[in-house]
């Protein structure tokens, strides 16, 4: 029997933080506008902010209650499902909602100062609308501010990211287990889609997968080839559970593997696993992609990425990236990707992908685990 599907809606922000964010920089309100930051801050997905970029907004005042501004379209839905009680309204195609914020932010006294505003977001004409509007206010980027506070996860984050790590994971087992040389990717692929809805998303967010010489091509999507016998196949695959969702990527053989995909294959595993393992809360978010790239140069891998891994959330690469230069240090709480990927001498790309969070001891693993050092074959089944 499967077990429970995560709960479509968002779990519960950190309201705390978000309300003492425009204390804290000193300014007068910060604004949430980005898709992933309204809606982590508002607490609910809406599909059109998400898809048709329809403008929302989520006004966090230094003093008084938080305000939010949707099209009267969502008003219900926001009224619902948000913590927030003070819910506005615009009329998409008659009133322009800048000048619905602009009197919102006139009405509670933000009428001069200094605002906080998704400004590596906010469309320009909506940004030059609002400083026309209130000429006595400086806008100012606070994107990087509310990414830090959706970086360090709450217990009901990390609960649901677990849960959608592992079914995720349980869908790729049993389709790759149930595929067989002589399908096309189209199949196989189409196997692993059909078990990640299964268990509990409410859709694909994106389906990588190739076979041979097409492992090369980054973000491949499954075609009608049919792979032949000692071939890779390579797979990232996440779905969609509101807001959230889940990555997770395997590299599998279609039988009989060479001597060079098992070794690349063990040397792979070998350096995923020590650079999840030597994850702790202190270290800079770089610190991890420099071990790695270290240790792929001993096993002799061929290790080209310019990042390693991504803090996950309400965005697939959130604030901190594993990459060299983030200095942001790790903390508990925080939700990693790690996906180191190498290619073969033959040409062919591995990848695994697995999530985990930093707790005080170290790394805890979301997914269903590693699994064994030899690459796995499809048609049969893997012992975790």
């Amino acid at each position: 029997m499967n077990q429970a599907a995560p709960r479509p809606m968002s779990p519960w922000p950190n309201t705390s933080a978000l309300q003492a964010l425009a204390g804290k920089l000193g300014i007068d309100a910060v604004i949430a506008t980005s898709p992933e930051n309204f809606i982590y801050a508002s607490c609910v997905c809406l599909m059109s902010v998400s898809r048709l970029r329809r403008q929302a907004f989520v006004i966090l005042p230094a003093a008084g209650e938080p305000v939010a501004l949707v099209a009267t379209t969502e008003r219900k839905q926001t009224a619902e499902e948000s913590w927030i009680k003070d819910v506005r309204t615009y009329t998409e195609y008659t009133n322009d909602p800048a000048d619905a914020l602009a009197d919102i932010l006139i009405g509670i006294g933000k009428d001069r100062g200094t605002i906080g505003i998704d400004l590596n977001y906010l469309p320009a004409g909506t940004h030059a609308r609002l400083v026309s509007r209130m000429p006595n206010v400086r806008f100012i980027d606070t994107s990087k501010y509310l990414a830090a506070i959706r970086a360090v996860k709450l217990p009901a984050e990390i609960e649901l990211l677990e849960r959608s790590a592992k079914q995720t994971h349980r869908a790729v087992l049993e389709a790759m287990s149930a595929s067989r040389l002589g399908e096309t990717e189209r199949v196989m692929a189409n196997r692993i889609t059909d078990g990640v809805v299964s268990k509990g998303a409410e859709e694909i967010a994106f389906l990588i997968f190739a076979s041979g010489p097409r492992t090369s091509y980054n973000h491949a999507r499954p075609t009608d080839r049919v792979p032949l016998k000692s071939e890779i196949i390579r797979l990232d695959v996440g779905g969609k559970y509101g807001a959230w969702g889940s990555d997770f990527a395997r590299t599998y053989s279609t039988g009989e593997p060479t001597l060079l995909q098992r070794e690349t294959y063990r040397k792979l595993w070998d350096l995923h696993t020590s650079t999840i393992n030597m994850v702790r809360p202190g270290i800079a978010a770089e610190e991890p992609y420099f071990f790695c790239r270290e240790q792929a140069e001993k096993l002799g891998l061929n290790f080209n990425m310019v990042f390693l891994g991504h803090s996950f959330g309400v965005e697939n690469h959130e604030f901190p990236m594993i990459r060299p230069g983030e200095k942001a240090k790790l903390e508990v709480g925080m939700v990693f990707n790690i996906e180191p990927m190498v290619t073969d001498a033959d040409g062919s790309m591995y990848h695994i992908e697995d999530l985990f969070v930093v707790t005080e001891q170290g790394p805890r693993v979301l997914t269903l685990g590693f699994g064994s050092r030899d690459i796995p074959i499809i048609g049969e089944p893997i012992r975790l």
